[in-house]
């Protein structure tokens, strides 16, 4: 028995030491996988802009753009916005400037350089950090609850409120105070030093966020699908829920086109680092296009959550692309046009990414919606014609509207399609930001807000093909945030560009370029309308100036007018008697005389005469 006993510890030691390398080889694949977690702006009052990493230019931010490290968002004057990501949401004030600096399940860390965010943490898993760095501090929640940060760049001071839950703040010496609920407290600085400044009042902000939490605390949909899907909450005012005997439970969405079907109301953008991302117009456009699956139950169409667990992972699209320009048997073409078509993935068939991906990452974004690993050689959309959308090459490399220039796909031809598995198939971006109109804003951030006074605490979750990182547990013990003087004292490692990023700088070149032409136009019309704006104001002077001289001018003298005697002085006999000249008479057509009658004075001319004589008289 001690001699079985001696054989198995080394045996046992030697499997867990394996179990522990497979364990620390699986996180090194997963170093190239793009983030599990995005978040979205789920509500938009106003006029809020966004600039993609790298931009110096803001455009308009709408429903349903994933917002990921390295966005900026900025909430124009007397604006608000809504921020999702996973179960916790940040309200954005008017005049906020947020800069995502990390985003994944295990770090959500955000940039605030100005303005007034109310965060709402529903949920934290164990190891996973919360944060908000400002210019004078770092914010971290330790447990869920409800927090307000204010940050005023002018007078350099951050606030932070803590309604409920507990959280700690970090400065420059790296010792953390506590803030439990019910504590307020004001800094200055970068070591934590207190001011006293005026408690934050309730204002209409405030009753607005917490309006927006108690609408999501009675979500319907989240006893379908877990709170840490993104978008869930917007399907309750514009669908139905119900229970399929094939499907289980179904959301079934109103109020939808004739011809509507999945992926085909809205466009395609080129985002980094998973490329082609679908973005849709419906306000309720962000969860049933990146998880779940669509079937079509009778004539409707119905999105299909699956067996969604905690933490699905974020898809850019879950579709299936047919014909581009990557050399395949059989492409969509719109005369001498080459296009390119799709249509929704089904429940239980696997979506496979159109980027490198680990096995993990594979595993894991079919998770809970697919019926094992494996591809389908066959998908039951395929063979709809109702479900297929295509458009020309150009249009979907330039991110144009989908729905104003898509056409179906003949019958004959989906027989001979063949399915696009490899990222070449599809159309490398061109210009991916030409359906993002330019922000036209009130305000603008401040000039410093462009290069954010916290700098991350963390390296970023996606690496893209830089070399090897530490595990994922050291990843979540890693240090608040250092102040940029102390983050001079140490170089930062510059990771190397995915080649997405590679692409994007390629586009943001030309795009560059057509600014600048567009820059000069916008110029010339300016020049053209400030000439005519001169003209006008000018022409408006000299009638002005005429209309003075002519009243300077004396007025020549008129004869006095006779003014009639007033109505109380005339007789009312003369009135009675006079009223009838002033009347119209009423014309009559005068009869022909009889010939026999003629001359005895009794006719209706004498009579007549005869009246108006006696009247005179």
């Amino acid at each position: 028995m001690i001699r079985t006993r001696q054989l198995i510890r080394p045996l046992l030691a030697l499997a867990l030491a394996a179990c522990a390398a497979i364990g620390f080889a699986q996180q090194q694949v997963q170093q190239g996988d793009p983030p599990a977690r995005v978040a979205s702006l789920s509500q938009i009052e106003g006029s809020v802009a966004y600039a993609p990493p790298g931009e110096t230019e803001w455009a308009d931010a709408g429903l349903n753009r994933p917002i990921t490290q390295g966005d900026r968002l900025w909430v124009d004057r007397g604006s608000r916005a809504e921020l999702h990501m996973g179960s916790s949401v940040l309200h954005l004030d008017g005049q906020t400037f947020l800069d995502v600096a990390a985003l994944d399940d295990d770090v959500m860390q955000a940039s605030l350089n100005d303005g007034t965010v109310n965060a709402r943490v529903r949920d934290l898993q164990p190891g996973e950090n919360f944060e908000i760095d400002t210019p004078q501090l770092a914010f971290r929640a330790t447990q869920p609850g409800d927090y307000r940060i204010d940050v005023d760049a002018k007078q350099g001071t951050t606030r932070v409120t803590v309604r409920s839950g507990a959280a700690l703040v970090f400065g420059a010496g790296g010792q953390p105070q506590q803030l439990r609920a019910g504590q307020e407290a004001a800094f200055t600085g970068q070591d934590l030093d207190r001011i006293a400044l005026p408690a934050a009042a309730d204002n209409g902000f405030d009753r607005w966020a917490q309006a927006r939490n108690r609408l999501e605390d009675q979500s319907v949909t989240a006893r379908y699908v877990p709170r840490d899907v993104v978008g869930y909450q917007q399907l309750d005012a514009y669908g139905s829920w119900a229970q399929d005997a094939t499907y289980g439970a179904v959301w079934y969405p109103r109020e939808v086109a004739v011809d509507w079907a999945p992926y085909r109301y809205g466009h395609w953008d080129f985002i980094a680092p998973w490329g082609w991302t679908w973005v849709d117009d419906a306000p309720w456009g962000f969860a049933p296009f990146h998880y779940g699956r669509w079937a079509q139950v009778g004539t409707r169409w119905a999105w299909v959550p699956g067996r969604l667990g905690p933490r699905p992972v974020y898809a850019p699209a879950l579709v299936a692309f047919v014909g581009g320009n990557g050399g395949v048997d059989w492409s969509i073409s719109f005369g001498s046009n080459p296009g390119i078509g799709w249509f929704p993935l089904g429940p239980g068939e696997a979506w496979r990414p159109t980027y490198r991906a680990s096995s993990i990452y594979l595993s894991n974004v079919n998770r809970y919606v697919a019926y094992g690993n494996r591809y389908p050689t066959t998908y039951v959309h395929q063979h709809r014609p109702n479900a297929w959308t295509s458009v020309r090459v150009e249009d979907f490399s330039r991110g144009r509207p989908v729905h104003n220039s898509w056409q179906p796909v003949r019958a004959g031809e989906i027989g001979r399609a063949q399915i696009v598995n490899q990222p070449s198939a599809l159309p490398p971006p061109r210009r991916f930001v030409e359906n993002n109109a330019p922000a036209r804003l009130r305000s603008l951030p401040p000039p410093q807000a462009m290069q954010p006074a916290a700098t991350p605490r963390a390296q970023p979750i996606f690496q893209g093909q830089a070399g090897p990182r530490p595990p994922v547990a050291e990843q979540r013990s890693v240090q608040p945030l250092a102040p940029p003087r102390m983050q001079q004292e140490r170089p930062v490692p510059q990771p190397r560009q995915p080649e997405a990023l590679q692409q994007q700088q390629q586009i943001r070149q030309q795009q560059a370029q057509e600014r600048a032409i567009q820059q000069q136009q916008r110029q010339q019309v300016q020049e053209q309308r400030q000439q005519a704006q001169e003209q006008r104001q000018l022409q408006h002077q000299r009638d002005a100036e005429a209309a003075a001289a002519r009243r300077a001018q004396p007025m020549p003298q008129q004869p006095p007018r006779a003014m009639p005697p007033p109505p109380a002085q005339v007789h009312p006999q003369v009135q009675q008697q006079q009223a009838p000249r002033h009347e119209p008479r009423e014309q009559r057509v005068r009869p022909q005389p009889d010939p026999g009658e003629k001359g005895n004075g009794n006719g209706p001319d004498e009579q007549g005469r005869g009246r108006g004589h006696n009247r005179g008289g």
